[in-house]
């Protein structure tokens, strides 16, 4: 029954998600736990659970009075910051990960052909599904986690569990259709580090993953600057709220 309960709750978790990651709903929409559980076919206890996890990715708030609320996007200030932790803490990973190169090389090599082949389906799908959108940052994240699976350091992996979760919230910014989505450019900048690995260019690796994430920073902060400052007001202010306004449209 408790593993059940664990799979319900990350069925549920998905789903929101999805949603939030799809600009479904405006910074500060109220997320009203039953009438989720309504829309969802579910008891409020996994509403519940689920919006506990969510709220420490930083994609949902707790806020007294009115309980939980879509969070506002990163901020130009945030997503700099985010991105200096994330170099700080991946080049670390990254020079622990050059102590066993040739089982780095080996996975580093099947991530980025596993990301290629999902980019081929973007290309031929023509338009950006969520399912092709999630699969591309999995695959994307997959070449990242790598670096720490390697790095065999347990703290060094419980820092880039928290840094994941924010990068899920920048991802936001990309959310309701961002005019061009990055899959290209992080797929030839991931393949720059791969190639320096394959050298075993340590520097070079390490040089070309900053370079890597100081042009994801680039990229997120003009998507984010042709967002129409006017979208909340398009939007109703509760979500999952008993008349239905705004739920799951």
């Amino acid at each position: 029954m408790a593993v059940r309960r664990q799979v319900l709750r990350a069925e549920v978790e998905e789903l929101i998600l999805e949603r939030l990651l799809e600009a479904r709903w405006t910074p500060g929409a109220r997320l009203s736990i039953d009438g989720l559980a309504r829309d969802l076919d579910v008891s409020p206890t996994p509403v519940r659970e689920a919006m506990v996890s969510l709220e420490r990715s930083g994609l949902v708030e707790y806020v007294a009075l009115r309980g939980y609320v879509v969070a506002p996007m990163l901020d130009a200030s945030q997503m700099a910051e985010l991105l200096d932790a994330r170099k700080t803490v991946e080049t670390a990973a990254l020079n622990r990960a050059f102590e066993d190169i040739d089982a780095l090389l080996v996975d580093l090599e099947e991530a980025h052909a596993a990301h290629g082949d999902v980019i081929a389906r973007i290309d031929s799908a023509g338009a950006v599904s969520y399912e092709l959108l999630q699969e591309h940052f999995h695959a994307d994240w997959r070449f990242h986690q790598l670096l720490f699976d390697h790095a065999d350091n347990r703290y060094l992996a419980k820092m880039v569990d928290t840094l994941r979760s924010h990068t899920h919230r920048m991802r936001q910014t990309w959310a309701g259709g961002p005019p061009a989505l990055d899959v290209h450019e992080a797929y030839t900048e991931h393949g720059r580090i791969l190639e320096k690995v394959r050298r075993h260019h340590q520097d070079g690796a390490v040089h070309a993953l900053i370079e890597h994430l100081d042009a994801v920073l680039e990229r997120s902060l003009a998507v984010a600057e042709q967002k129409p400052e006017h979208v909340a007001e398009q939007m109703g202010e509760t979500v999952g709220a008993a008349d239905g306004a705004t739920a799951f449209a």
